[in-house]
């Protein structure tokens, strides 16, 4: 019965091991790149950032009903205003990719427990913001399938309502 015990306890360990790494493999390698802050993308962030964030769209591919609590919405507009705010509080000149992932985790962790919906707008929000910067690589915090497919040279899918990575949604103000 021991040994039965301890083959099973290596047996699960093993399953366990297997998943995490295809798990961790589903992301892609996060960019390397650096881009300039410069003052048309602190205009553009400024924009994001008075925006009345998580209202209901219906923007391509998926529309979006809005975040399910008044509560909600505060930790959620909180996580992207903060990452907007951290990369406003730098001054003019270069940012590394590396910089603004990791400001984007710590974004993403803060919305963790809110509904599916509200965590995938928060997303939809970050890549906003890596977007307007001019970043071109991956984040590598995100992992997506078959049916959000990245522009050519890009490692992130548009954000709804994005034509293009230079023609993005119309942000409205309130």
């Amino acid at each position: 019965m021991r040994t039965f015990i301890v083959l099973f306890a290596i047996a699960l360990l093993t399953l366990i091991s297997v998943l995490w790494w295809r798990y961790s493999h589903s992301f892609p390698k996060p960019s390397q790149e650096t881009v300039q802050l410069n003052a048309e993308k602190r205009r553009v962030l400024v924009s994001l950032k008075d925006e009345k964030k998580f209202e209901p769209h219906d923007y391509p591919p998926l529309g979006y009903t809005g975040i399910a609590t008044p509560e909600d919405g505060v930790i959620a507009r909180a996580a992207v205003n903060d990452v907007i705010t951290s990369i406003l509080s730098r001054d003019n000149g270069p940012i590394a990719a590396t910089t603004v992932s990791n400001l984007i985790g710590r974004g993403m962790k803060r919305v963790r427990w809110l509904e599916t919906e509200d965590q995938e707008r928060t997303l939809n929000y970050m890549v906003e913001i890596w977007y307007f910067l001019g970043f071109k690589g991956a984040t590598g915090r995100f992992a997506y399938g078959a049916a959000f497919q990245s522009p050519e040279g890009y490692g992130e899918p548009l954000p709804p309502g994005w034509k293009s990575p230079t023609e993005p949604r119309l942000i409205a103000h309130h």
